[in-house]
């Protein structure tokens, strides 16, 4: 069973958006794989809209942090082959936990400097948990050069934690899928960006599981 976190503490980065399709990319890649997506925010964004879907599609659970590890526990007894994690947009215990439960912890990142300053919290667990991290630029316009300099910054200030090559633009696919109740994969074409985004993000995710 992997784990993957969705973490930063910074609200309006798109973590549920890039949880919600991990989770669905993650039973996808695979024939009868079971996937189990916890909500670990209190906003419970994911629970929405997991509500429009099949209850088992992939399993949707809203998560007190305090019982985690029992979750976990439990997810791994039932066979599991992946728990996404979507934390919520704060500091302390909640994202504490999720990092340190994870195979791998991705922290969104919107272009420009709010977000990069708010990664300093959750990449100083990562460095302490020494659990492994993946930075992915989310929300990326479509021209300007604010994505490459984010990345570029981000290689700067913290070396030892690399920049996925995929980036998810922004795009209104995205919420147009999410409010439909589907992933973008489940509601554009295959042969759309936002499509392709996202299958190479999860390549590179499941690259480092």
């Amino acid at each position: 069973m992997k784990v993957i976190a969705v973490a930063t503490q910074k609200g309006g980065a798109g973590k549920s958006t890039i949880s919600i399709h991990l989770a669905v990319q993650a039973m996808q890649s695979k024939k009868n794989a079971q996937v189990i997506l916890l909500d670990l925010d209190p906003q419970g964004s994911v629970a929405d809209w997991a509500k429009l879907r099949e209850p088992e599609d992939p399993i949707e659970l809203q998560a007190m942090p305090g019982n985690l590890s029992a979750y976990l526990s439990q997810a791994e007894d039932d066979g599991a082959d992946y728990v996404v994690l979507d934390s919520p947009p704060y500091a302390g215990g909640t994202i504490d936990a999720a990092i340190r439960a994870a195979d791998l912890v991705v922290i969104p990142i919107r272009p420009g400097p709010f977000d990069i300053n708010a990664a300093a919290g959750t990449v100083e667990i990562m460095q302490q948990t020494g659990r492994p991290c993946l930075f992915v630029l989310s929300q990326v316009a479509a021209v300007g050069p604010e994505g490459d300099d984010t990345a570029a910054v981000l290689q700067d200030l913290y070396p030892d934690v690399p920049v996925a090559k995929a980036r998810l633009g922004q795009r209104k696919a995205f919420m147009q899928a999410l409010i439909s109740g589907q992933a973008i994969t489940e509601f554009d074409r295959p042969s759309s960006k936002a499509v392709g985004e996202i299958k190479a993000f999860f390549r590179e995710v499941r690259s480092r599981l």
